[in-house]
């Protein structure tokens, strides 16, 4: 299953949970174009920031079994004003190409977000899965 965007009125299908889990997909659909779109975004705070740009998509975004996916606002999601945890989620392996950490449910919907970012706003990314 490929989430897609086409149209400003179309559906924007999220990851499901079982796609989060999945270390392959994690690495390509979220960490992968996370870490390439950081440069962009500028700081780990700076994310916090541009994440918030998901919430103009709100009444839009469904799980692939199509129910609405809603999640609190983005300065509740990210309390932290610095968004320190981005950094975790940006961490390397000692190897360089793998994450150092996997995610963990508690942070789905957190990932959830980053995803349908970067493929929002990642122009000429290749993040297809």
């Amino acid at each position: 299953m490929t989430p897609s965007i086409s149209t400003k009125d179309d559906k924007i299908i999220v990851l499901a949970d079982h796609h989060i889990a999945n270390r392959k997909l994690y690495r390509e659909r979220i960490w992968l174009p996370a870490r390439a779109m950081h440069e962009e975004v500028g700081s780990y705070a700076a994310w916090r920031r541009v994440l918030a740009e998901i919430e103009d998509y709100d009444g839009r975004l469904y799980y692939p079994d199509q129910r609405p996916f809603r999640h609190p606002e983005v300065t509740d999601m990210f309390p932290d004003v610095c968004n320190r945890w981005m950094a975790y989620v940006l961490e390397a392996a000692p190897c360089g190409t793998m994450p150092k950490r996997y995610p963990r449910p508690v942070t789905y919907d957190r990932l959830r977000l980053i995803e349908c970012y970067c493929r929002l706003h990642g122009a000429g990314l290749n993040i297809a899965a």
